[in-house]
Parts: C-alpha cells; structure tokens; sequence
C-alpha cells in the first residue's frame, strides 16, 4: 500500500484536473486509519494553490517539472498526515497548509517542524538529506526572507502565503541545492523503511487509535509483536480449557514492557467477539494520569474531527472521552480497594500489571490502609501480589494476570519484589499455571537480578518461553549504549564509564555544566519541532532551592509533560521540576539533570545523604543507599536524544551548599568522561 495518498511529476500534476486529484485522494482516505489532515472540501482551494505557485516555479525553474509531488504522506508515529511533499532534487519539502490562518501561529510552526524531524530521525531515505519545512497560511503576511544558515539538516521553517511560496522554494533551492548530490529516487523515498521509536504516550495514542505495534515502532518490533502473540495464544488457551494463568515478562530497561501491556489492550478484539473486559493497571500514578489524560485528548481531538467532516453527527464532548478511557487503564491501588469492600469477581477476566515487582508487601500495604481517609474497618496484612491473586481467584472458570517485570530501578521502601509473587504462587495459589521467561526463573541474566522461586516447586506447572523476554532497549534511540553507561556511572566505575563516553557522545551528547543558565540555554536550543525539553531532580534534592529549583512543589504531572511551551506549567518553561517519582515510567527528549548533595563522593566512592531540618544527615540502611543510587539512575535514564548535567558551584558562605559537596561530584562526573561546555 502506498504511503501517499497521491504522488506524481510536478508536471503530471500540473495538467491533471483537480477533480481527479481529488477523486485520488478520497480512494487512498479509504484505505488508511488516519482522519484527514485537510478537510477534504479544502483540497480543491489547497490543489489550485499549489497549481499556481507550482507552474510559476515550474516557468522560472524548468527542471522543476521533473520533481516529485506528494500528497497525504502518512507518518504513523505521530498519528498524522503530511499535507504535501516536494521531492526537489537533493532536497526535500515538507508543507503544512493552515487554511483559517492569518497568522503563522507557534503551534503550527512546532507542527511541521515535528514532520521534518520525524523524517530524518527515523525515514530511512530521508537520512543524511536536507529537509526544509514550509507552513502554508494563504492569507498570511508576506515574510520572504529565508534563513539557510543552520547547520541542522532540517532547517529553519519558511513562513509562505498563497502568493510567495513558489518565489520561497527556488530561493531555498537555490540556497540548499548541491548538484553533485545525488539525487533522491522518490519512489525508494515513497515506500522508505520507517523504523519510529515512539514515547510511550505516542504508541499509546497510536495503539488506541487503531494502528498495529509493527507500524509505530520498527525497533525491536518483531520481539513486541513475538511476545504479543504468546500471550494472546496463552489467554485464548486458558478461556478454552478454563485455565488460571499468569504470565511473568521481563526485559531489559526500556525494551517495551509497558507498551506489550498496552498493545493488548488494543488486541483485545482478537481475544473473543464478546469483548471480554481487560484493563492495564499500574501503581505509577504519575504514569497513569499522563496516558489517561494523553489518550483522552487524542480521543477527543480525534472524534472532534469526525464531528467537522460530518462522519459522526453528535458533538463529542471531553467528559465522555475520559471515560472511555477510564476502564482500560486504572491504578493499581484504588482496583484492590475496590474490589477489597466487594466480595463479588473483578469485572476484568484479563489483568496487566505494570511494574509487578514494585508491589507493596503485607507490612506496607497494611501501613497504608491504616494511614488512608477512607481506609478499612479492618485492615488487611497481605501483599499486593497475595490480594491480586485473591481478587482474580473469584472467577470460577478462567482467568488471566499478565505481570510486566523490570528491575534496577526501585525507589520506594515497602516494595516486596518479584519473589513475592513466587512466594503467594507456591504456598497459596498452587492450581494457577505459570508462564516465564528463563531468565526470571533461572535469575541467571544480568537484565533479571532476582528470581520467581529460590527453588522451583515440583507440582507447579511451570512453562517456560522466550517470548516472554524483551531483549531489545527501544528508549533511545540514539544510543545503544547509553544503560551501560549510567551503570557504570552509578556502580562507581568511572573508567568503564570514559571508554563508553565516545560511543554515545556522537549520536547522544551528555554534556555538564555549573551554570543552570547554560544548562537553559542548552535545552532551549533544541526547541524545534514538539521536541520536549524539562529540568529533572532528586526529590532528596533540597539545597538547590537557592537556585529556583524547588523539589518539593507538586506538579500538575500532565500538564508539565503535555501542554504546550506557552503554558507556565509546562517542561518546556523550566521553572518546574519534575522528580524521580513523576518522571519514572516517562521520558522527554531532552533532559536537565540537577544533582545536588544528596548523592555526593567521599574516598572514591559514593556518600549518602538526606537533609533534614537544617542540614545533611547520613544515610545508613542499605537499602535506603541503594534506593538513593536508584534515584540517580531513573533521573539519568529518562531522555531520548541527549541531556546536560548540571552540578552548582556551591556558596562558600552556606555549609549545606559549600563547594567542597560539588566540586567532587562535577570532577567524578568529568573522570566518566562527560565533556564539560
């Protein structure tokens, strides 16, 4: 299938009508899931537009004819359609038509810029090549000035009208243009690999709106997609033979538990006709408000748009898209108090659970029913992973858990670990069949430190498969390495850490800085496109106060890591912080990381410190070291394309802030090899 929805020579489109454009783009709107990205009564204003301005370009520039035209290009990472390509040569043109603007508004700018940017990061046949955006309002104010200066491959956006866009392209062309490249095959550009690396918000949106796993991400897809299958043959055999399964998957940080989670949800369709309920359940609560409040907005902006082009006649409304969305995706804490106060079974036959090691034991569990509002009349000192077996117990036929595992990253105290769940299996739930990758059960691999059972149980069935790995990292996609290298960071292996510097520096740079001013600047640069920036710290980080960085203000959690660069509450304004706890489970493009002295070098190694009061105090337990280390190496791990580090100079004048902390921890940080800017 295409990916245009139209494509041809300048030329051919030139003399072809406008009714049989338009007759081609409504057959290819038929074949795909995207909505239009131009109401389709807008295309014939938009096609005599481009006439115009094309066969003005094609009279001065007359090699112009044989450039390729595109209409409709589909982008699926970003859920969207690229109103028109131009193939021109060496160079490729990427245009956003804005038909009710008089105004070039940042937000479209931002638009197209992502366009141009998704290409080069992951079309194959447009890396290495220069990509220039255009934003189209007909009626907006002549602006003919091109800035060709950038040393990006994707430049600085032209601003055209309905009047100036042919006279833009050729001075750009001009500009741009180097005979000696070779030129682009436009029908390779066309059916180019695509390998996207998604957010997780952007595969959530994808998978909700209908898109395949294959489709939004090519990395480690096959693997996705692998698993996928297992686990949908494993609940279709338990629904057949009144099984009760759980299925344990594992794999490395970042290799795409959560978006397995997701995407059977989405395969729910395939499990049975009769919508057999099924919901995604997390205790990261930072997590579950940004994909419900994420998917809600898609879904509403989404049916909005079938309501304009007249597809459904009722007006949607915001309400009625978050409940939707409500049932599929819920925390994990409020579906066991609910289903604690109601004996009855869970409306949900198939359960995923997120981050299954990171549930609360008995003691933890029971403090907190304790210190609630509403808590029980009679608390409850059992586990998580126990009431979680309980409450799907009560189904009388079959039943499913699906438990997501990761590992190396816990921050909080109370959590009982994937043996807990082994420990409720073999002494309680012994008639519930398992399903397991080796490397949990085995607890051989370095990307699973512990194990289900010390010692497997004889009369449990166990089965083991290695679907139920992911051994491919899909975070960064500009770096390999980049785990490797904050483990060697954080285990305090500076050398290892230098030797693999240059290995990711290229593709991912990792800079650090003293100025937070700099570390600014540096994150605002690369505002281009939707590429989200943010400043991170350690929630034990209470000395950089002075500095603005303020640990302890709550954030709206969806707003920082979804609303625009002109809402204060936003990343992209750098006045909020977001935390270890917002940001795990999450990423940004580009991160800020504040280090304070929390986590400080004292004789070659690691201190620990908390501040209380006025001033720092030990860490001792060491667990709660090991939870501090953990801190740092969430903060380290949530960018996607690059990150500045930024440790403060210090006030000799201030003990708690004096550069006698810093100055230690900038050093260790420069001996791993970060170059400094």
């Amino acid at each position: 299938m295409s990916q245009a929805y139209y494509s041809s020579s300048l030329k051919d489109f030139l003399s072809e009508p406008t009714d049989s454009i338009k007759g081609k783009l409504d057959k290819g709107s038929t074949q795909h899931v995207q909505i239009w990205t131009i109401q389709f009564d807008s295309w014939e204003s938009s096609i005599e537009i481009l006439k115009a301005q094309l066969s003005k370009l094609c009279s001065i520039h007359a090699d112009a004819n044989n450039w390729t035209i595109l209409l409709e290009y589909e982008i699926p990472r970003l859920l969207t359609r690229i109103d028109v390509v131009i193939i021109a040569h060496d160079l490729i043109y990427i245009i956003e038509f804005k038909h009710d603007r008089r105004v070039f508004e940042v937000a479209d700018k931002r638009q197209v810029e992502d366009y141009a940017l998704d290409l080069k990061d992951f079309h194959f046949q447009s890396r290495d090549k220069i990509i220039i955006p255009i934003l189209l309002a007909p009626f907006g104010q002549s602006i003919s000035q091109v800035n060709f200066n950038s040393g990006n491959l994707v430049k600085s956006t032209i601003k055209a009208n309905s009047l100036n866009l042919s006279e833009l392209i050729i001075s750009s062309y001009l500009s741009g243009h180097n005979h000696h490249n070779p030129k682009i095959d436009a029908d390779k550009w066309e059916n180019s690999l695509y390998s996207p690396t998604p957010t997780i918000i952007q595969a959530a949106q994808a998978l909700f709106a209908g898109h395949k796993v294959e489709a939004i991400t090519n990395k480690g897809a096959e693997n996705l997609s692998a698993t996928t299958n297992y686990i949908i043959e494993t609940i279709r055999d338990a629904k057949r033979n009144c099984k009760k399964v759980v299925c344990f998957v594992t794999g490395v940080p970042g290799a795409g538990k959560t978006l397995v989670g997701l995407n059977i949800i989405h395969k729910e369709e395939f499990i049975e006709k009769n919508k057999t309920s099924i919901a995604y359940f997390s205790g990261n609560g930072p997590l579950i408000a940004v994909l419900k409040e994420a998917l809600a907005r898609d879904e509403f902006e989404r049916e909005l748009n079938y309501h304009k082009n007249n597809q459904v006649f009722q007006r949607p409304s915001k309400s009625t898209s978050h409940q939707k969305i409500e049932s599929k995706i819920q925390n994990i804490h409020k579906f066991i108090k609910d289903n604690i106060r109601n004996q009855k079974p869970p409306f949900e036959r198939i359960a995923i659970f997120d981050e299954a090691q990171r549930c609360w034991d008995a003691t933890n569990f029971y403090n907190k029913s304790v210190q609630s509002r509403v808590r029980e009349a009679n608390p409850i000192r059992k586990s998580e992973a126990e009431i979680i077996f309980e409450i799907m117990d009560r189904h009388d036929d079959w039943a499913v858990i699906i438990a997501l595992v990761g590992n190396g990253q816990e921050i909080n105290t109370g959590e009982a670990g994937i043996g807990e769940w082994g420990r409720v299996l073999k002494e309680k739930y012994r008639h519930w069949q398992i399903h397991i990758s080796p490397e949990l059960l085995q607890g051989d691999s370095n990307n699973s430190i512990y194990k289900l059972f010390e010692e497997t149980p004889m009369d449990l069935i166990v089965q083991t498969n290695q679907y139920l790995h992911l051994s491919v990292s899909q975070r960064s996609f500009k770096a390999n390495n980049l785990n490797d290298w904050v483990n060697a960071v954080i285990e305090n292996k500076p050398s290892k850490a230098k030797r693999l510097y240059p290995l990711i520096h290229d593709n991912f740079p990792i800079l650090i800085t003293r100025k937070l001013s700099t570390a600014k600047s540096w994150l605002n640069y690369f505002k281009q496109g939707n590429k989200r920036i943010g400043l991170i710290a350690s929630s034990g980080g209470l000395r950089l106060r002075p500095y603005g960085i303020n640990t302890k203000e709550e954030i709206n959690v969806p707003y920082w890591f979804l609303n625009d660069e002109d809402d204060v509450r936003s990343s992209y304004y750098l006045e909020i912080v977001a935390t270890e706890y917002k940001i795990q489970g999450l990423e940004i493009d580009r991160v800020g990381v504040c280090w304070d002295g929390d986590l400080r070098r004292k004789n070659e190694g690691w201190d620990y410190k908390n501040f209380v009061g006025s001033k720092w105090g030990n860490v001792n337990k060491k667990d709660d070291q090991r939870f501090l280390l953990n801190k740092y190496r969430v903060l380290l791990t949530r960018s996607r394309e690059g990150m500045i580090l930024w440790v403060p100079e210090g006030d000799k004048e201030d003990p708690t802030r004096s550069p006698e902390i810093y100055d230690p921890i900038f050093k260790y940080l420069k001996d791993c090899g970060v170059e400094e800017i």
